[in-house]
């Protein structure tokens, strides 16, 4: 008994991590570092595995990563870091330059190609992005049909803007027009650690150069930042965030869709973070890439509400047997009839 006593003291004296003070210390020294990635990172993907799930959805995926990321820096206990809200606002994309003649060097740029930016826009300046990423349920879309330029000098490393070999640029100008993914900085600055997981698809950025991305797996991809939030330094200025920069080798534009997560970084402040789903992009014009049909049938959402319901219905029965080219006679043949009425109950509930 006195033994047992003895146990029971010693094991009382231990630091619980069961009591879920410390959850992201992975190998129980007290604060999360770049070392417990190591361990997150161990058997990444493998079916069925869920140590470290953190946001308890069954698999360990790169979400887990991003939370796991969160707490770099941060010493034993750990309080939950805040979420905001209302600090993204979207993805916005602009043109940057348009190839007037044909650019070659080691690689050759058509005519009429067109370089993009693309950019988190938010409310507040002071964030910085930190993740973006595409899951099987929200994936990570990119689309031009005319493919994406990715200089041949960039091609044996990696597409982000960080491993650009921007000495080059002086002997080789293509390089400057290259394709590539960023977390706010421009090829050749400093630019906070950010690393990519061991997924189904880890060649998946090579992709980039066929004009046509797809990240859905289920565990999901992407990138986010892995620096301690002391050590990122306070954001730019700016509203608009750069996270990407794509040349189509032709006209017909660039869309796509991405998950993002941004941190506020308010000097003297604790870190917050927010996360977004489905953000969309595309280039204006009617021959977006992107663009989708409205899944209702042309002619019966009659109000232009956005969805075909009771109203548009008494707008058809209201003008039933009349001879019309109005918006009631859905099939166009002049006259509104039980076929026009058809049409719009076989549409009755769709959201435009």
């Amino acid at each position: 008994m006195r033994y047992l006593c003895l146990a029971i003291c010693i094991i009382a004296s231990i630091p619980s991590h069961s009591q879920n003070d410390c959850p992201y210390d992975l190998n129980f020294d007290g604060f999360t570092t770049y070392g417990e990635f190591l361990f997150f990172a161990a058997d990444y993907g493998s079916p069925g595995n869920t140590d470290y799930d953190f946001n308890d959805n069954g698999i360990r995926d790169i979400e887990d990563a991003l939370i796991f990321s969160r707490y770099l820096g941060i010493q034993c206990p750990q309080a939950e870091v805040q979420e905001a809200s209302g600090n993204i606002i979207g993805l916005y994309i602009e043109p940057v330059g348009t190839l007037e003649a044909a650019l070659a060097d080691m690689d050759l740029i058509p005519a009429g190609s067109i370089t993009y930016r693309l950019y988190a826009e938010v409310s507040n300046p002071d964030v910085a992005v930190t993740g973006v990423w595409g899951t099987e349920e929200h994936p990570l879309i990119v689309e031009a049909p005319d493919g994406l330029f990715l200089s041949s000098a960039s091609a044996s490393a990696s597409p982000f803007a960080a491993t650009l070999p921007t000495a080059m640029l002086a002997f080789f100008p293509t390089v400057g027009l290259s394709s590539w993914w960023t977390l706010e900085t421009e090829p050749g600055e400093y630019t906070s650690s950010f690393t990519s997981l061991p997924s189904s698809d880890p060649e998946f950025m090579e992709d980039l150069s066929m004009g046509s991305i797809a990240l859905d797996v289920t565990m999901g991809d992407g990138w986010f930042t892995w620096e301690e939030p002391t050590q990122m330094g306070l954001p730019t200025a700016s509203n608009l965030k750069l996270i990407g920069q794509f040349t189509t080798l032709g006209q017909s534009g660039i869309c796509g869709q991405l998950n993002l997560e941004i941190r506020t970084l308010t000097e003297g402040e604790d870190p917050q973070f927010e996360q977004a789903y489905g953000l969309t992009f595309s280039t204006p014009g009617d021959d977006a890439p992107c663009a989708t049909e409205s899944p209702c049938p042309e002619g019966t959402d009659l109000d232009a509400d956005g969805a075909v319901t009771v109203s548009d219905l008494l707008m058809v029965l209201g003008q039933l047997g009349f001879t019309t080219n109005g918006p009631a006679d859905i099939d166009g043949d002049g006259t509104v009839t039980v076929g026009d009425v058809l049409a719009l109950l076989g549409a009755f509930g769709t959201e435009c």
